[in-house]
């Protein structure tokens, strides 16, 4: 089982994160994967990680570690064919009270 980090390194202009993975992380069931805000990307926080095309991936859900760092574990039960899920980060920019959402993708192998 191997760790995933995804370094979140700025902002685009129109409000998708710049991912270290550039937006799509290849896993295994039962890897886990971390993103890490970086100090100088214009992102406060993490809000929440969440699927949003009916396909979960991560089992538990990704959870907070503390304001710069959230995980979530791959579903331990290999899929029987690739599974790519979009899943959304929910993420405030530094000094703005606004919500903003970027969708990467995570692709689980068999």
């Amino acid at each position: 089982m191997a760790n995933h980090l995804i370094t979140i390194t700025g902002i685009e202009s129109n409000n998708d994160l710049i991912l270290s993975d550039d937006g799509l992380t290849t896993t295994e069931a039962g890897d886990t994967v971390t993103w890490l805000i970086s100090g100088n990307s214009g992102v406060a926080s993490i809000t929440a990680i969440t699927e949003i095309d009916g396909v979960d991936v991560f089992s538990p859900d990704p959870t907070p570690l503390n304001s710069t760092c959230w995980e979530g574990s791959i579903n331990p039960v290999p899929p029987s064919s690739e599974v790519t899920e979009t899943y959304t980060i929910n993420y405030l920019k530094v000094g703005d009270a606004t919500i903003y959402t970027s969708d990467p993708k995570i692709r689980v192998n068999p």
